[in-house]
């Protein structure tokens, strides 16, 4: 008799961005969803000594022992034998590694990561690269085209959750932009540069910005990294622009968060993806692409114009379920 399928998403916690725009999978009865921290230690010594334990960089001094003393979401599943296990996670970090081996061994178990960052990008993939190091993920899903390419990860553009859905808003702002930093802070600042020239009113965010480097600074939003806008507050506010921003790394090669809000919310898109003409849902009347600050045409993004993408739900992460079932169905 074959074993039954069960999926498991672990959020990282509840307040994250992931846990918003995976959000869908919550109505999905193909899967159980777990908050990654839902075991959190109350008191603030023990959620600190739980850090310095599963520091990474100590960890690759000296590998601290009893990290299975710690519980975890995981412990909540009521195993079986006769069930096959996809657990998913944007991140499996803080648990332990030879407990995922454990439950590996004991019980049909696969590990499915879901990178939503550049795997070259250290400060943001270094913990994933740890645990696939050490744990060798069954697979990894990513949304950057150039992990395809270069490490055979599989590519899903099934990850994003319409919200606030009965919120209409009146327009606010020509342009829209958030983000941390990620090394690009000098062309964001270019950028702002020129909407200062062209009089364009502007939500303008970019946070984990070095002091000495801030500009505009009572018109830009610098917020610390720890300062985490809650992403249904990032939602209102896109209701509220005309356009958005999308500027994206040198490392990255696939769309951003931006692209994904301007499809599912009818709004036009500024970017310098040059890839984005080969995306589903492009249209050069909505979406404009510049390589240079001084390239852009600011009067397109002032104009208010109806924009309808005619979005139809691809994006949904209940097609990342169906994805992995089609995956599993042709090995």
């Amino acid at each position: 008799m074959s074993k039954k399928r069960q999926f498991i998403m672990i959020f990282k916690n509840e307040n994250s961005h992931a846990s918003d725009i995976l959000s869908d999978l919550l109505n999905d009865n193909r899967v159980i969803v777990l908050n990654g921290w839902s075991h959190e230690p109350n008191n603030f010594i023990l959620k600190f000594l739980k850090k310095i334990h599963f520091s990474m960089k100590l960890n690759k001094i000296i590998k601290l022992p009893l990290k299975h003393l710690w519980k975890y979401t995981l412990e909540d599943i009521k195993w079986n034998h006769d069930t096959e296990y996809y657990i998913i996670s944007t991140g499996f970090y803080p648990i332990d590694i030879k407990y995922l081996k454990k439950k590996r061994n004991e019980y049909d178990v696969k590990y499915i990561l879901f990178s939503q960052d550049a795997w070259d990008d250290a400060r943001f993939s270094r913990v994933n690269q740890y645990y696939d190091e050490k744990l060798h993920f069954d697979l990894i899903i990513t949304i950057n085209n150039s992990d395809v390419e270069k490490y055979n990860f599989i590519f899903s553009d099934h990850f994003y959750s319409m919200l606030l859905d009965n919120v209409n808003s009146t327009t606010k702002y020509d342009l829209y932009f958030i983000g941390v930093n990620k090394g690009r802070v000098r062309k964001l600042l270019d950028i702002f540069d020129e909407i200062k020239s062209n009089n364009i009113s502007a939500y303008y965010m970019i946070s984990d910005v070095p002091q000495e480097e801030r500009k505009y600074q009572d018109e830009i939003i610098y917020p610390s990294y720890r300062d985490r806008v809650p992403y249904k507050d990032v939602v209102r506010e896109i209701k509220c622009a005309n356009c958005i921003l999308e500027v994206l790394t040198d490392i990255q090669t696939g769309a951003s968060l931006r692209y994904y809000e301007a499809v599912c919310y009818n709004k036009k898109l500024l970017t310098n993806n040059k890839n984005v003409v080969n995306l589903p849902f492009y249209n050069p009347d909505y979406i404009h692409v510049f390589e240079k600050p001084e390239d852009i045409d600011w009067e397109w993004v002032k104009e208010r114009i109806p924009v309808d993408y005619h979005y139809d739900g691809r994006f949904s992460p209940r097609h990342l379920i169906d994805q992995i079932i089609q995956i599993e169905k042709e090995e």
